[in-house]
């Protein structure tokens, strides 16, 4: 049986009084809660591809958009009317775990009912795209040598968009937007090494350089091991996750084709006074308190050490944070959705400690990155887009500050290049807050770089339906002041090919243009966009 009691945050073994304390506390409160439950965990599966019904309404598009939530909201009961399910890929039913396996351990999971969560998480949303198959795909030679791989879409569709998660997070984070994208790219979705659900190796690093190892090489094998060493892959990133994917861009820049930034941590150099700012009188509460973060942050205490720490008290924790954190923008989780979620996000979290100890390495309090991207990525060779929230506490104004920066050294190499798309009413997690308006802009990036010139329509069309996108006020306030300093001309021009643009749903639901395709015409008969100046339709 696996080893009870409490991890330490350094992930060393706990004592046995620790485990005995810790097992009668878990015992005596679990039972003073109310009547057993059963827990379940499963095998490695395949998941199950679900559809909707014929002429089900999936919102403005087919993602998970408004209609799909008020579709689930309506039939949050397991009513098998309306769904239907793919035999070929049926999976097995789940083996129960015995009854006192909740009471004997002190850590509220494992990896098999994380698997078991991920699985429920990826069923909210049944889409038109197939099934997302789960695999775990090695890199090493070691047993906790091999990242977590969910794929799907078109195998024949080049290039492959490869998506990576943040901190803390995992692919099943992006659950909402797999029915649409897996529709039109061929999809991967990969957590990190010693993340999610991919396998949980000691961590050994103690410098910057050593915990970005850690993690790039290990992707740099999964891209062998899974084939795509045929093919540039668009690169996609989210919070650390994507200051770890412009690392890897930085490396490997031979292996990406375009990357693609949502949230990224690490852009802009810290001030030089963060520190007074944040600590304020050094012998108030307030300055206290940061005395204390700042040596937990130094000695690597993390989130996840707290939760495991807990014990049955981190799973509400973790209840609780999902219950609140994620409706504050956009659609919002459905009570179905947040009861699925707070499963796997807990699930995640506390698993053994592994890559979650680099944190401390790659950022200082404050998510600002020891190496920041402002000043590395004046070396980067591929193309780059930024994908943000509106309300991001990360700040879009960062992105697109350099990205004018850049675009001073060098002209765009490709289309969507040095350009911030922001996405109205979002925040930091903008695939969830606005699902749709998200796959739109990361379809619209990856568009001009599919093989055939009918999936190139098909996107095009896909990301015209029911968008409004304009200049953002971010790039308008750079515009007036690049023209202040260098005279009206650069006004201009920045305002007909600008930095920034932001993404709604316009409010008929009629596109009054369509996107422009690559070869310079207007796609399916459509008008070519209007010049008026700081509006316009992006292709």
């Amino acid at each position: 049986m696996r080893k009870l009691g409490a991890q330490v945050d350094r992930g060393q073994a706990p004592t046995r009084l620790r485990v005995a304390v810790g097992n009668w506390l878990a015992s005596a409160v679990v039972l003073l809660r109310g009547p057993r439950s059963t827990i379940y965990h499963r095998p490695r599966f395949s998941f199950q591809s679900l559809h909707f019904q014929a002429g089900a309404s999936t919102g403005p598009g087919t993602g998970a958009g408004a209609g799909a939530l008020a579709y689930c909201a309506q039939n949050s009961g397991q009513n098998s009317e309306h769904l239907t399910m793919d035999a070929s890929s049926s999976v097995p039913p789940p083996t129960p775990v015995p009854w006192w396996t909740k009471y004997t351990r002190w850590r509220q999971t494992s990896l098999q009912e994380g698997l078991a969560a991920e699985h429920r998480v990826l069923r909210l949303f049944p889409g038109l795209g197939g099934p997302m198959q789960a695999s775990d795909v090695k890199v090493g030679p070691g047993r906790d040598a091999y990242l977590h791989t969910l794929s799907g879409g078109p195998v024949s569709v080049d290039p492959p968009v490869v998506m990576m998660p943040g901190y803390g997070a995992g692919v099943g984070f992006y659950y909402r937007n797999f029915p649409s994208l897996a529709q039109r790219l061929r999809l991967f979705a990969v957590d990190w090494l010693g993340t999610g659900l991919s396998g949980r190796p000691p961590y050994r690093a103690r410098t910057r350089e050593q915990a970005e190892d850690f993690f790039l090489g290990s992707l740099a094998e999964w891209r062998r091991a899974a084939g795509l060493e045929g093919s540039k892959m668009i690169l996609v990133g989210h919070s650390l996750g994507g200051y770890l994917a412009a690392n890897y861009a930085l490396r490997y820049p031979e292996h990406v084709q375009h990357l693609v930034l949502v949230c990224p941590a690490g852009v802009p150099k810290a001030p030089e006074d963060w520190e007074r700012r944040w600590l304020g009188d050094k012998w108030s509460l307030r300055g206290q308190m940061f005395k204390v973060f700042m040596w937990g942050w130094e000695k690597g205490f993390t989130p996840g050490g707290l939760i495991r720490a807990l014990g049955p008290w981190g799973q509400n924790l973790v209840y609780k944070y999902v219950a609140n954190r994620f409706s504050h923008h956009g659609e919002g989780l459905s009570q179905r959705e947040i009861d699925a979620f707070k499963e796997y996000f807990y699930s995640i979290a506390a698993l053994p400690g592994s890559g979650e100890y680099a944190l401390r390495h790659l950022l200082a309090p404050g998510a600002w990155a020891h190496a920041p991207l402002e000043e590395r990525l004046h070396e980067l060779r591929v193309p780059v887009t930024f994908i943000y929230g509106k309300h991001d506490w990360m700040r879009p104004e960062y992105a697109v500050r350099l990205c004018e920066r850049l675009r001073a050294e060098r002209s765009p190499s490709a289309p969507n290049d040095l350009s911030v798309e922001i996405i109205e009413d979002a925040g930091h997690f903008v695939f969830l807050d606005q699902p749709e308006l998200f796959d739109k802009a990361l379809t619209n990036v990856v568009r001009p770089y599919l093989v055939s010139d009918r999936e190139r329509r098909r996107a095009a069309a896909y990301v015209a339906a029911g968008t409004d996108v304009h200049v953002a006020a971010e790039a308008m306030a750079d515009a007036r002041a690049s023209g202040q300093a260098a005279g009206t001309a650069t006004a201009t021009a920045l305002q007909q090919s600008p930095t920034a643009t932001s993404w709604g749903f316009a409010a008929s639901g009629v596109t009054g243009h369509m996107p422009v395709a690559p070869s310079g015409d207007p796609v399916d008969g459509g008008n070519p966009p209007t010049s008026e100046p700081g509006k316009g339709r992006r292709g």
